[in-house]
């Protein structure tokens, strides 16, 4: 018996990607939270880069809510760029729907032996800190160009990125 068998056998069906959404859910807070503790006029980051930003009681509810939007897109967005295996899946995902048991016989195939390589918190980490490379910094750094910004300003935005992507890639891998 294959391993795909095994899996068939014990789950009833053969294995697709189970993501789970609670936690992909809980996750588009984190970039809230984080940001909530960083541009806090209170905290010592926020005193270091001489930066003004607005108090938490300025923010309309309309306002909390489309960045609880932007933050749950940033990671849906992300979760293709942490877990490798949604690619593959992809590849097959139209076939699958259509009712194809040689396409979930594939994918079952791979995910019983690569599904779990690398879905861990670590290499999270990793692909969040080369995305807020690739992804923030030209952002902040374009805008700092054009609007004339300090070093300071770019060094403060990028680092809350830095360390967003990073948790928010690292949870992504380890929980979704």
């Amino acid at each position: 018996m294959t391993k795909s068998e095994e899996v068939q056998e014990k789950n009833g069906r053969l294995r697709t990607m189970n993501l789970n959404y609670l936690a992909f859910f809980l996750i588009s807070f984190l970039p809230l939270l984080i940001g909530f503790f960083w541009y806090n006029p209170k905290s010592s980051i926020s005193r270091w880069a001489g930066e003004s930003y607005r108090s938490p009681r300025d923010f309309r509810p309309a306002q909390i809510l489309m960045l609880f939007f932007l933050s749950f897109l940033l990671v849906y967005g992300f979760i293709n760029l942490v877990i490798h295996q949604l690619g593959f899946y992809e590849l097959f995902f139209t076939d699958i729907m259509k009712g194809s048991t040689e396409a979930e016989k594939v994918v079952a195939d791979f995910l019983s032996v690569y599904g779990d390589k690398h879905r861990h918190f670590g290499h999270g980490v990793l692909h969040g800190v080369l995305n807020a490379f690739m992804f923030a910094l030209p952002f902040i750094g374009a805008h700092a160009v054009l609007d004339r910004k300090s070093k300071r300003y770019v060094v403060y935005h990028f680092s809350y990125w830095l360390i967003t992507c990073a948790i928010v890639g690292g949870c992504i891998s380890e929980f979704v």
